[in-house]
């Protein structure tokens, strides 16, 4: 499916952009094991949580305005609200720490 609308492709950047920082911060915390890496780890997600909520609303009144894209506009909230679980799943992995005593 080619994505048309300005507002979808710049969605899908966003969501692809905060998948690779917070991916890279999950490394850099598995590396490291510092405290100063959860901590900008921390700032990064309420960064994130907040531009990225204000993108979903904005995709939220696309798909009322522009009805008659409306495949295409659901594929990108779907694939923008993939981002959600993913990072749960990264907020696990470092509650978790599997590599702690691997690393020291």
């Amino acid at each position: 499916m080619k994505i048309v609308q300005p507002v979808n492709k710049k969605a899908l950047f966003i969501a692809s952009v905060s998948l690779l920082l917070g991916t890279i911060f999950l490394l850099f915390f598995l590396i490291s094991q510092s405290g100063y890496v959860i901590r900008a780890g921390i700032v990064y997600v309420l960064i994130a949580l907040v531009l990225n909520s204000i993108t979903l609303i904005g995709l939220l009144f696309n798909l009322i305005i522009n009805h008659q894209h409306f495949k295409e506009n659901l594929t990108t909230i779907g694939l923008f609200l993939l981002n959600i679980p993913i990072t749960i799943g990264y907020i696990y992995i470092v509650f978790m720490n599997p590599l702690k005593n691997v690393l020291i």
